[in-house]
């Protein structure tokens, strides 16, 4: 199979790698910082266990904290994403759709793709930076930070999502 659990591990590697070594470094106007490891929860099959949901989330949310300094953040945003993702997902899904379908343009549609995205790193990024911040008193800031780097997220995951349909193609 073409997604197979070593083709995961190998993008997971390549995002967290990514994302450490430039994406951390980014900071447009204080605000925005891309966060482009959530891509691993857009490219898990349908049939993927709620369990190893799971896993790969708090997997990939450890080694975004080995990166990041952000010691649990990463970790427990990501594995409260990965439990809301398999529901989520469902939405989206036709409903004569294969057993083990990855999400992506051609398998959900690009606006039904684009959604499923969206939601992802939109919960994501609430979970982060609520952990992160802890606290009320800059909701301006962190409203700016939380809408910016989302909206950059996703628009980087998309365009990810273009470069791994055009290799498979």
């Amino acid at each position: 199979m073409m997604y197979s659990f070593l083709g995961r591990v190998i993008w997971g590697i390549v995002l967290l790698v990514v994302q450490g070594l430039v994406f951390n470094h980014i900071s447009l106007f204080g605000y925005v910082t891309p966060v482009i490891y959530i891509y691993m929860l857009c490219i898990q099959p349908q049939n993927t266990s709620r369990s190893a949901w799971l896993l790969w989330g708090f997997m990939t949310g450890l080694g975004a904290d080995f990166f990041s300094g952000t010691p649990g953040v990463g970790a427990a945003s990501m594995t409260l994403t990965a439990m809301c993702a398999p529901k989520l997902l469902h939405l989206f899904i036709p409903k004569d759709c294969l057993e083990d379908m990855v999400p992506g343009y051609g398998t959900l549609g690009t606006w039904k793709y684009i959604w499923y995205v969206t939601l992802l790193v939109f919960l994501q990024q609430a979970f982060a930076l609520l952990l992160e911040i802890f606290s009320f008193f800059h909701i301006m800031d962190m409203f700016y930070t939380y809408l910016c780097s989302s909206l950059l997220s996703v628009l980087l995951i998309l365009v990810l999502e273009k470069i791994r349909g055009n290799e498979i193609s």
